[in-house]
């Protein structure tokens, strides 16, 4: 035999080895979704594990069916990590979870469709050896959401008590949510709540904390808006409470002064005349704010914000695409964000939204939604002419920019004058659009239609744009934040329209109706209720009139 005919030998024996499949890891894989089925290399893996897969991680697998096909053929799963899989539902999830007693870690990371209290609570009774959880998620907050709704999917997590490491990103939940899980977690070792802007860290919590190891969080700093990463190590003080570490810190040991010098070396290089010494500036410190808030609120006290913002519009495209870039990783602060409005970014920043390369297109609309979170910002962005070219941009940005351009308009619609100018600018019909399962978009595009559907010309819009049969569609089969504004969005529609009401009807918007009015999220029970009352009040009164 020789050795090629070795090497397939032993390749179809270890094909057919079930003891070789036992860990599947497709992550980091998904810019090659399109040169390859991902899904059918899955399928095949799971299938070649005969039964004794015991790790499952990807990336963009399929939908429901494959989800419970993994859940009949990998019983002695132990470790789930789902990575933006934003094709499973929490249908799909409560189904297959049952399945898996011996599950020890589950990472739902930028699952869309997935999340709430039933799903949740049903994972933390099916997984009774359930010890590592990850709920990652986009950072979208729905202004109607009450507290309790923001601690929806918390009150789900305190059913899992056997936790041992949490981890909570971008998530609404409040104090009284955290309280939930830190009462009835009670092995929790490991707890990473960073980008959870709802929380506060008083005393009350400090005390429950104290038997947490490592706990990551950002916090506000007393006395003014900014934002602080902080790592906080129980260790032993006067009052008995964490002692709280500076995730900076630990990574400078405490010497900012060489991270001062550093920026002042850089800001130097931004001022010279060289293109190349631009170009080098503008990268380190691009880099330089991304890596953590103490390097951004240097950077910005340094003085390098308005040499950047000048720096938009440079002729130079690398060097463009680093200042919007810069700008995006400074903005992440909230004091940075006013010091930008302020140093007249905004015109710049719709500037190279319109001329700039694709990335530098990219960041410059994600760099317009992080300071349109400001109320203040909402006005100057908005009347700033931003809408149109952010409208623009659902159709031909890339991926990453459609949502960072939706995001953006997602915030902007919050203010009632900004409403009229999203309508304009004719974005009903490319949020429409962007309801495609496949883009992994409709809880951004729902949300932003949800705002508009409460102004006249934003419901005729929707109705002129076909919006409804894809918002029936959202409360049926949608995540529980999808359906909640979903359902916001039609009972708008149809109490201002009886041909909107009859279409909704028609759409055979009942029966999903009757289930999210019984099984919903609060905010979502209170709004099918409202519709179906309404309907049967529509109804009423004909049959009187009759």
């Amino acid at each position: 035999m020789g050795p090629g005919q070795a090497c397939r030998s032993w390749r179809g024996a270890a094909r057919d080895e079930p003891e070789l499949w036992r860990r599947i890891n497709m992550l980091g894989h998904a810019d090659l979704s399109r040169q390859l089925n991902l899904h059918g290399m899955a399928q095949a893996a799971v299938r070649r594990s005969a039964g004794r897969c015991e790790a499952f991680w990807c990336e963009h697998a399929g939908g429901h069916g494959f989800l419970l096909r993994l859940a009949d053929q990998a019983p002695s799963l132990k470790s789930l990590r789902l990575v933006s899989c934003y094709k499973f539902s929490d249908e799909a999830l409560t189904e297959a979870i049952v399945k898996f007693p011996l599950l020890e870690e589950l990472e739902l990371a930028l699952c869309s469709n997935v999340g709430g209290s039933g799903v949740l609570g049903v994972v933390g009774k099916a997984c009774p050896q359930l010890k590592s959880f990850r709920l990652i998620k986009d950072v979208l907050y729905d202004s109607e959401a009450s507290d309790y709704d923001k601690d929806d999917e918390a009150m789900g997590i305190a059913t899992m008590r056997g936790l041992r490491s949490l981890q909570l990103f971008g998530n609404g939940l409040t104090n009284k949510g955290l309280t939930a899980i830190l009462d009835n977690c009670c092995h929790l070792e490991f707890l990473d709540i960073r980008h959870c802007f709802n929380v506060y860290m008083d005393n009350t919590l400090r005390t429950k904390c104290v038997r947490i190891s490592t706990l990551w969080l950002i916090l506000p700093k007393l006395g003014d808006v900014g934002m602080r990463e902080q790592f906080i190590r129980p260790q032993a003080s006067d009052r008995g409470f964490p002692r709280i570490i500076s995730s900076s810190s630990m990574d400078a040991r405490g010497d900012l002064s060489a991270i001062e010098n550093q920026v002042h070396k850089l800001i130097d290089g931004l001022r010279s005349d060289s293109i190349e010494g631009q170009r080098s500036a503008t990268s380190e410190i691009r880099l330089l704010a991304k890596h953590n808030m103490a390097n951004r609120i240097v950077v910005a006290d340094c003085g390098a914000i308005n040499l950047l913002v000048g720096f938009l519009h440079s002729p130079d495209a690398k060097i463009q695409e680093n200042a919007a870039t810069s700008l995006l990783n400074l903005s992440i602060s909230d004091n940075n964000k006013i010091a930008i409005v302020n140093a007249y970014a905004i015109d710049p920043l719709i500037h190279v939204l319109e001329t700039g390369n694709p990335e530098a297109k990219e960041n410059s609309a994600a760099t317009l939604s992080s300071l349109s979170v400001i109320k203040e910002h909402k006005v100057r962005v908005g009347r700033s002419g931003a809408v149109k070219p952010l409208v623009d941009f659902l159709v031909s940005g890339t991926p990453q920019g459609k949502r960072d351009a939706a995001i953006a308009l997602f915030y902007l619609s919050i203010l009632d004058e900004n409403k009229g100018r999203i309508v304009q600018a004719d974005a009903v019909k490319q949020l429409v659009e962007l309801m495609d399962p496949a883009l992994g978009m409709i809880d951004i595009a729902v949300a932003v239609l949800a705002n508009l559907a409460t102004i006249p010309e934003g419901r005729t819009a929707i109705g002129q744009a076909r919006g409804i049969p894809a918002l029936v569609e959202v409360v049926e089969l949608g995540s529980a934040r999808g359906k909640e504004n979903a359902v916001a969005a039609l009972l708008q529609l149809c109490k201002n329209s009886n041909r909107s009401c009859s279409i909704v009807l028609r759409e055979g918007v009942l029966p999903p109706l009757v289930t999210l009015s019984r099984s919903g999220t609060p905010r979502a029970r209170e709004k099918a209720q409202a519709l179906l009352s309404y309907f049967h009040s529509q109804r009423r009164g004909n049959s009187g009139r009759g």
